[in-house]
């Protein structure tokens, strides 16, 4: 018989942990993980006491992100409770209702693309809206972008992520916004906790500007983010990156592409993560369990 004290503390364990909108069955019937792997992950999270409990589907969603290697699946794990919990400016309080976080979607575009490639990839482009540099702030930029993309693997989670950045209307006074301590916990969350493989990283219109901002930032990144990323300079051939890259049809109209504006498309993400509110409280609640060891 379970007591009144435990029963309400099985419920509060329960209310902690993200509840998804797929299954961890239909991943398993796609082939795209296994029961065993799941299985391991768990049993390994058994002896983990300062991690907190977590469902199948989130320890899917880790075992995608790392192509089912079991090794990088726990490091990664690790690693993403330690950054969220230990970075709260980034990962906390991320209700985009919230006047901070409402007044970036004045700043910036961010959006994630309504289809994916034939990879099973998912699409995410930023750009300027506001090219006033004392309007930008990268903390509360950083912020969305990593809520966003938390919020889209609610449900049907990618095998990868293709990001594409159009540095338009940035200028050397947006470099003099950007606090290194927030460029660090962003290079570190990517390359080692990030729960979805980032394949891809374009850069539109790059310029000087953009060399100079990799001049800021080499220190934190790897050798293997380092070459993925990809720049186009400024009058690029969209027909060329159509072919090579992405096709037509999943690039938005600013582009030259079939999709709606990148400002419609911004627009749709930010209602859907307005509509993710519950589910991002949760992970936060779930995020402020973890122990360091």
């Amino acid at each position: 018989m379970v007591s009144n004290a435990s029963h309400f503390q099985l419920l509060l364990i329960m209310s902690t942990i993200p509840k998804h909108g797929f299954k961890a069955e239909d991943i398993l019937k796609e082939n795209r993980t296994t029961k065993s792997n799941i299985e391991d992950i768990k049993n390994w999270l058994s002896f983990k006491r300062n991690i907190p409990r977590m469902s199948d589907e989130q320890i899917v969603i880790f075992l995608l992100a790392c192509k089912n290697n079991l090794d990088e699946t726990k490091i990664t794990i690790e690693n993403f409770f330690k950054y969220k919990s230990t970075s709260p400016e980034i990962f906390m309080n991320r209700d985009i209702d919230m006047k901070e976080n409402k007044f970036t979607c004045t700043v910036t575009n961010i959006a994630v693309f309504p289809n994916r490639t034939e990879e099973n990839y998912a699409i995410a482009l930023g750009s300027l809206k506001d090219t006033s540099y004392y309007n930008f702030c990268i903390e509360p930029q950083i912020k969305r972008a990593f809520a966003i993309i938390d919020a889209y693997l609610y449900s049907n989670p990618p095998d990868g992520l293709i990001f594409i950045i159009d540095i338009k209307g940035v200028g050397i006074m947006h470099l003099t916004r950007i606090k290194l301590n927030a460029l660090k916990v962003f290079f570190a969350y990517i390359q080692e906790a990030l729960p979805i493989q980032l394949r891809q990283v374009h850069i539109l219109n790059a310029n000087y500007i953009f060399e100079k901002f990799l001049m800021i930032s080499k220190p934190f990144m790897k050798k293997e983010l380092y070459e993925m990323i990809i720049t186009h300079s400024p009058g690029a051939n969209m027909q060329e990156f159509f072919e090579k890259y992405i096709p037509a049809s999943s690039m938005p109209s600013d582009y030259g592409g079939d999709l709606p504006s990148i400002e419609k498309l911004s627009e749709d993400t930010r209602k859907y993560l307005q509509s993710m509110k519950t589910f991002l409280e949760a992970e936060e609640k779930q995020i402020q369990l973890y122990k360091k060891d």
